[in-house]
């Protein structure tokens, strides 16, 4: 049987109702890596069912979207701070904690990275601009959000390095908050040229993060892959034990 990898979703809303999305890049880089993908709904309802999401998949990928509320790293909300969806932030915290606990499989991507770094006691900047010559390409217009916006360089012997097999590659970037305090036991495994942090990765069977967006990429850069691959192969060895 093929590994089972939960994806994490986010609310979506129109005028009359809520949706629990994700998109679609994230389920068909999984399949295409060898893994069954499954959605996992915000549990507002009932927060215990992170025990039972657990328990029912072999690894896991925390996905992009809003911003993280500032309280959760010691600050409060500045002006240049986005959208906020705290249900999301507890949950995705409450999450990275049990599955750590269990040492479950677990790929950040975008905000994923940025919620597994606070969430293990790292912080961030509430916007590119709150810090100094930082190249405003990270945030790339959402007309251009598949395409590549900037070079990154891999750390030699880390993870990263050698589940892509390269020191250096361009990237997208869709976001405006970066890390700024890194967490305890997190290393560096990227950045860009500006010395932004563009990949963070930790002991264990599988922790890795990307600040980029590879599930948009592995169509046209089918490299990508290899990420999803790294952690499907990750949960497999899970499952087995």
């Amino acid at each position: 049987m093929r590994p089972r990898i939960g994806i994490t979703s986010w609310h979506y809303r129109d005028d009359d109702e809520r949706w629990e999305a994700v998109l679609e890049g994230y389920p068909r880089a999984v399949l295409e890596a060898g893994g069954i993908p499954l959605i996992l709904p915000i549990p507002h309802t009932a927060p215990d069912l992170i025990k039972g999401y657990l328990e029912a998949v072999d690894g896991m990928i925390l996905t992009g979207g809003a911003d993280i509320h500032p309280s959760l790293y010691g600050q409060t909300v500045l002006e240049r701070c986005g959208e906020i969806d705290e249900e999301r932030d507890r949950f995705e915290v409450e999450l990275v904690h049990a599955a750590r606990s269990r040492d479950l499989p677990l790929f950040g991507i975008c905000r994923g990275l940025q919620v597994i770094n606070v969430a293990l006691g790292g912080s961030l900047y509430q916007d590119l601009s709150y810090r100094q010559e930082t190249d405003p390409a990270h945030q790339s217009p959402r007309e251009q959000r598949g395409e590549s916006a900037h070079a990154v360089t891999i750390v030699k012997g880390s993870r990263l390095s050698e589940i892509l097999g390269i020191r250096e590659l361009d990237v997208t970037s869709t976001h405006h908050q970066i890390i700024r305090d890194l967490a305890p036991n997190l290393t560096v495994n990227a950045t860009a040229p500006d010395g932004v942090i563009e990949g963070i990765e930790g002991p264990g069977r599988f922790l890795l993060a990307v600040h980029w967006h590879p599930e948009r990429m592995v169509v046209r850069y089918p490299e990508q892959l290899a990420l999803f691959r790294g952690l499907v192969e990750a949960a497999a060895k899970s499952r087995r034990h």
